[in-house]
């Protein structure tokens, strides 16, 4: 396969990614996932507050994360972000929601469900009672890590409540638990609180449960049911910060992004063809080319991986800073073949040698750039590591466009006879003695 084959078929090979991009682009409101900085939605940051009981382990955040992205999940809001943030802090960005309270409790709600004895000090068969008229409580005889199902149910009232559902190890243990307390109050506690204090009638074998009923509406029925079912926080979760992002906020944010990018790309486009001329509109193609897949890749990695990549303000800086970096290779490249065309070579093998020796020093100058944003994929949080992320896929597309797309271009117009002219390069020919 000779040069002018190979430089085909890589040309070829960047001409369909291209239009792999924009087959998954279309429509673009549909498939650009946006971050909350740019649709509007919550902000939250946890913190997790050590107790004796619970002390705050990698294991435990890991399935506080965990609870939490559930619960988040059956609220069913569209593409929330559930990240750590340093050691004791959990990120929750929540687009589109606009009840805040009620998202919070949910997400924050610890969720500890107990079964207790109700204390009957003198044996008369009356609950013993503060000075209050409250039910004083005894010892815990079980907890609810043995649930397996709950439901909302309706009593013959209508009034809302939930049912329990044992496993089969925490159906055997209701089924001591409610033997051994017949004709005795059972006090169902969640979160501290007394929910009921029903009498035991007789023992309840599997597969029967338990129902905490109340002055609950539905929702707060449906609610209470969802946290049941996603567990108890293995760690006490202080909310330290509760942010909200108004719609139009994020929608003039994305308007004034993409203002800046084209803005900022057409600047880079008019200089680069004032500049280099015939060179400059090979940049043209390049920064086209390098946009669409940018945003290709974008789109990708929101439809085909779990994790997605919402767009945010942040990452719109790292894509126009990219675009400089695009520039920025292209103008080391083509200094380095004006020099060489300067020197006297023809155009064909200045852009061979010129495009060898500027293409290294692009790698090292990109190289070091990557490393820095590594580092801050590595050690920043939110907005910093979209920043790093954007920058960190804007350098490695840059190096592949450069090599593949940029270059076969390179070799192929280098041969047209009208380049010799040094006027259409941007160059002043031979250098005078």
């Amino acid at each position: 396969m000779d040069q002018q084959q190979k430089a085909f078929l890589s040309i070829s090979i960047v001409l369909l990614l291209v239009a792999i991009s924009i087959y998954l682009i279309i429509p673009p409101s549909e498939s650009t996932r946006l971050g909350l900085d740019l649709k509007g939605g919550m902000n939250i940051i946890l913190t997790a507050i050590p107790s004796p009981d619970a002390p705050v382990s990698e294991e435990a955040m890991e399935q506080a994360m965990l609870i939490i992205r559930q619960r988040v999940d059956k609220l069913g809001v569209a593409e929330p972000d559930i990240s750590r943030q340093g050691k004791d802090n959990i990120l929750i960005q929540l687009p589109g929601v606009k009840h805040s309270e009620e998202a919070l409790e949910i997400i924050g709600k610890p969720a500890f469900l107990e079964f207790k004895k109700v204390l009957d000090a003198d044996g008369d068969g009356e609950p013993d009672e503060d000075e209050e008229g409250n039910l004083i409580l005894g010892e815990t005889v079980m907890t609810g890590k043995y649930l397996k199902d709950v439901r909302v149910i309706f009593d013959q009232t209508g009034t809302p409540g939930v049912s329990i559902e044992f496993t089969k190890e925490g159906g055997k243990k209701f089924e001591e638990v409610t033997g051994s307390m017949i004709g005795e109050l059972l006090a169902i506690v969640l979160d501290g609180e007394l929910m009921s204090a029903p009498v035991v009638q007789e023992k309840i074998s599997p597969p029967g449960g338990a129902e905490i009923t109340g002055k609950f509406t539905v929702e707060e029925a449906k609610r209470l049911r969802l946290v049941l079912q996603t567990g108890a926080l293995p760690v006490k979760l202080e909310l330290a910060e509760n942010r909200t992002v108004g719609p139009s906020l994020g929608e003039d944010s994305l308007k004034a992004g993409l203002r800046a990018g084209i803005f900022g790309l057409l600047l880079v486009l008019l200089y680069m063809v004032l500049y280099y001329r015939a060179l400059g509109v090979v940049t043209c193609l390049a920064l086209t080319v390098f946009s669409i897949l940018f945003w290709g890749v974008i789109v990708s990695i929101n439809k085909f991986t779990p994790w997605g990549w919402p767009l945010t303000l942040p990452g719109i800086a790292g894509i126009i800073l990219s675009i400089g970096l695009v520039a920025d290779s292209s103008v080391v490249i083509f200094e380095r073949i004006k020099e060489e065309v300067n020197l006297g070579k023809t155009m064909r093998s200045a852009a061979e040698s010129g495009f060898s020796h500027g293409f290294k020093t692009m790698v090292d100058a990109d190289l070091v750039t990557l490393i820095g944003a590594i580092i801050l994929i590595w050690v920043g949080i939110g907005p910093v590591r979209g920043f790093a992320v954007s920058l960190a896929v804007g350098i490695s597309i840059d190096l592949f466009i450069t090599y593949f797309f940029s270059r076969p271009i390179l070799m192929t117009i280098s041969q047209f006879k009208i380049l010799e002219n040094p006027v259409f390069i941007g160059a002043k020919g031979v250098d005078a003695e």
